[in-house]
């Protein structure tokens, strides 16, 4: 069994010629990530195209990896939904399947609510869930629109002590991620960006849950243990997706690296890059 902390890459989601999930891809993926040194794998994040998958799909990918061999152990599910009702039901079902932890946006559709209004949200669903696994928050709110305070996560963990019992800060900024370690000194804080991991470990933080862990899984692992000299090149490897969108980005890399063409598609509204575009970056990082 694993617990939640250490490293763990926010995976892709890999899809077929017709754009569905692709389970025979994704769960030779997860092996590898693993073998690589990821403690485990979260699908259907931010990195993992969530958004653009049913309700359906996430539950038919979910269920078809697991049968596969993937530990559920292994797995923290992303059940961000605009509609509670949604988050309810991916999260029963993640729960039924027997998966280490859930990954839970707010409600995102409508934006500049009170947090209040926020925290009602939460409970909403929390207060639906049949036996669920552990509750990681997650706050990306340049993406969302929609930011998970440092209080309001606080006040969750009090409320539903034992369920909510972390937080992804994927805000990028290291004065957010020591915030929510600040106020929540026993919660599971894991850094959304790998290259504050080490800055999270220090003050307490629980690890990363990276986008890039899909390529540079092993380089993360060893920063996680304690070899600090690899922080540049964590640094390194952002700066060179950094110009492209990042799931695009992360897909015609591992395409390179498995040799399989296949592997950069992408579901819109997202587009794969042009092969011009992802030439420079599989240069880069045979180079790096």
């Amino acid at each position: 069994m694993t617990t939640l902390s250490g490293v763990w890459a926010a995976s892709l989601t890999p899809v077929n010629e017709a754009l569905d999930p692709d389970p025979g891809r994704m769960v030779e993926h997860v092996h590898r990530l693993v073998e690589s040194g990821c403690d485990g794998v979260v699908v259907f994040g931010t990195t993992g195209e969530a958004t653009s998958f049913s309700v359906a799909e996430r539950r038919r990918l979910l269920a078809e990896i697991v049968e596969r061999g993937i530990e559920p152990s292994r797995i923290i599910v992303g059940v961000g939904c605009a509609a509670v009702t949604d988050t309810v039901t991916l999260s029963n079902h993640a729960a039924e399947v027997g998966c280490a932890g859930l990954l839970m946006l707010p409600p995102f559709y409508y934006k500049g609510l009170p947090e209040e209004w926020l925290g009602q949200a939460y409970g909403w669903v929390l207060e639906r869930l049949v036996h669920p696994p552990p509750v990681l928050l997650y706050n990306i709110p340049q993406v969302s629109g929609v930011a998970v305070s440092p209080r309001l996560a606080a006040a969750l963990a009090a409320e539903y002590p034992g369920l909510v019992v972390g937080v992804k800060d994927s805000s990028g900024e290291l004065a957010s991620l020591l915030e929510f370690i600040d106020a929540w000194p026993d919660g599971r804080v894991f850094a959304g960006d790998e290259r504050l991991l080490l800055a999270g470990l220090e003050e307490g933080g629980a690890g990363t849950i990276s986008g890039p862990a899909n390529v540079n899984a092993a380089l993360i692992r060893r920063a996680y243990d304690g070899e600090t000299r690899v922080a540049p090149a964590l640094d390194e490897f952002r700066q060179i997706i950094a110009p492209f969108p990042a799931v695009p980005a992360l897909k015609a890399m591992v395409a390179a690296m498995r040799d399989d063409p296949g592997w950069a598609r992408v579901r819109p509204p997202l587009q794969s890059l042009p092969d011009e575009a992802a030439a420079p970056l599989v240069r880069a990082l045979s180079a790096m």
